[in-house]
């Protein structure tokens, strides 16, 4: 079974999940784990975030914002594997746990990882990870995300699939969403992006936002790691057109569903619908 990064719909769904319980929490004690996912460094971390409350709760693409009322934000980006888990009645925790925050009243929230891959990055003001200060706008803003991808055409000979999985480029897409909506528009992956024309980038912006919506709507896309932040998979796996569906029935044409390698990543699209 493929491994995918959770992607806009999946962080998002945890945000939705998560939002009626943490704002107004106060963490009474904290256990940064696994050291090398912090940012800057576990004792900071523990020293900067214990005592203090959450504010507010929010995504910027793929990172989960928490705010807490001393100014300083908590940016978690989970990666190939991470979970967040909010219980009520916590259990002893699992093996990858890289995170656990404490609250009153003896609820948690919960990080795991198998992978490992997940970071924890406490900031302030400018020192934003690198990655969330370069974000590309979010996909709702068609003005600013036609105007990113149209200049990635003029300048790049990439894929168009290498375009859109640019965080830089439009923000949350990875690689399920992404040939869900190149499926949508009818555009091979590993097209060069200088020969998409306009009204190209306008249908496949609109099949950009039709995936996405989809996937919100189906809770997430779960194939192996993500579940929602009470622990709960999504049902969208159950929906998707071609990703992960090698060599079964185009829902369109019915020819098989052809695989590739795309800007390095596996590449689930059809011969026949996808000239």
């Amino acid at each position: 079974m493929n491994r995918a990064m959770p992607e806009l719909p999946e962080v998002e769904t945890i945000r939705r999940t998560l939002a009626p319980y943490l704002p107004g929490k106060v963490i009474t004690r904290v256990e940064p784990r696994l050291a090398k996912a912090f940012r800057p460094d576990p004792e900071t971390f523990l020293r900067e975030v214990t005592g203090r409350k959450i504010t507010s709760l929010a995504r910027r693409g793929k990172y989960l914002l928490l705010s807490l009322d001393n100014g300083k934000k908590i940016a978690i980006h989970l990666r190939m594997s991470g979970r967040l888990l909010y219980s009520e009645n916590p259990s002893p925790p699992p093996k990858h746990t890289t995170l656990i925050l404490h609250f009153e009243g003896g609820a948690e929230l919960l990080m795991e990882d198998p992978r490992k891959f997940g970071t924890v990055h406490l900031f302030a003001g400018k020192d934003a990870p690198p990655g969330l200060t370069a974000l590309g706008p979010e996909p709702e803003k068609k003005k600013e995300v036609l105007a990113n991808l149209r200049a990635a055409g003029e300048r790049r000979k990439v894929s168009v699939k290498a375009v859109l999985l640019d965080q830089r480029v439009l923000a949350g897409l990875g690689n399920i969403y992404t040939d869900e909506a190149l499926f949508l528009a009818g555009i091979d992956p590993s097209r060069p992006v200088n020969r998409i024309t306009p009204e190209e980038w306008e249908k496949l912006y609109t099949a950009i936002c039709q995936v996405l919506e989809e996937g919100l709507s189906h809770r997430g896309t779960s194939r192996r790691d993500y579940v929602d932040g009470k622990g709960e998979p999504g049902t969208h796996q159950d929906y998707l057109r071609v990703y992960g569906r090698r060599d079964q029935p185009c829902p369109a044409c019915g020819e098989p569903v052809a695989y590739k390698r795309v800007a390095g990543r596996g590449t689930h699209y059809c011969r026949i619908c996808q000239q």
